[in-house]
């Protein structure tokens, strides 16, 4: 599925406000969570990280393949 500019954007923006929220609880000193909270924390922290990445990567391409094309 390929996305706008703007949209590849809005989404690179909604996860890294996931990220900032899920890094926040999963490093939180105070123990708040148990360890199987921690570790879907984690899992889904490392979800949205490879989310990003790969928007990062779509969005470089579509940028090379306007410019070339």
């Amino acid at each position: 599925m390929t996305y706008t500019f703007d949209q590849e954007l809005l989404i690179n923006g909604l996860v890294k406000e996931e990220i900032r929220d899920l890094q926040q609880l999963v490093h939180n000193k105070k123990g708040q969570l148990s360890d199987r909270q921690r570790e879907m924390a984690r899992r889904e922290l490392k979800q949205y990280q490879e989310l990003q990445y790969q928007n990062r990567l779509n969005r470089h391409s579509s940028i090379y393949k306007s410019e070339k094309g």
